[in-house]
């Protein structure tokens, strides 16, 4: 019953969701940066936030996990092709990254953490649920990856911005930094001398020195 995950679609796929899917995914994103753990939601609450019946849910998820996943890879995608607009749009590869770091800020604003994995992670009830095999599932087809990251790397060698062709490298380059990012943005304190622009700065310009 569980719909072919995004991952596994071509790029010029776009995801179309029925408005009562898409209903469903943002009550679970919206229950969950109240700080609700995953795993205790319940199909009812999601529903009735969702403002549809309890017995709707089931004419499209064969069960809770299954739903609860859903909205995170449909978290996950908005953000994937927001990236991949920006890169047929032609933008720079310094405003790609950028675009991800202001991506970075909103989700450390909205989960009061650094990314959803992060909060996932940290999670203490998912062990115990079916969730976990769920996500794994979910994530063993990831076919629109390989795609941004050679369309990333064309972006910036036409630029002459990075020489590096190695797909794993270049991903290790850009998630390090981003995860120093994430750091910064969770302990401003410990960098009051660090403004928020010459934080993004020094990551961009980390990026390129690893890279070239």
């Amino acid at each position: 019953m569980g719909k072919e995950s995004v991952w596994n679609r071509q790029p010029s796929e776009r995801e179309s969701y029925p408005p009562k899917v898409k209903a469903m995914y943002e009550a679970v994103l919206e229950l969950f940066a109240s700080g609700r753990e995953l795993s205790t939601l319940k199909v009812s609450e999601i529903t009735a936030r969702a403002g549809i019946g309890k017995g709707t849910a089931y004419e499209y998820f064969s069960s809770k996990e299954e739903m609860i996943v859903g909205a995170i890879e449909y978290e996950a995608a908005r953000h994937f092709y927001m990236i991949m607009d920006l890169i047929e749009g032609g933008q720079s590869f310094r405003e790609i990254i950028f675009k991800g770091l202001d991506m970075m800020e909103a989700s450390n604003q909205r989960y009061s953490g650094f990314t959803l994995l992060e909060k996932i992670m940290k999670d203490s009830t998912l062990s115990s649920s079916g969730l976990w095999e769920e996500i794994k599932r979910h994530s063993e087809g990831c076919s629109l990856v390989p795609g941004l990251t050679r369309r990333l790397l064309e972006l910036a060698a036409e630029n002459g911005q990075i020489q590096e062709t190695d797909s794993f490298r270049v991903w290790s380059a850009i998630l390090s930094q981003f995860v120093v990012y994430a750091f910064y943005l969770t302990h401003q304190k410990m960098f009051p001398e660090m403004e928020r622009e010459e934080a993004r700065e020094t990551v961009y310009g980390n990026i390129l020195k690893i890279l070239t």
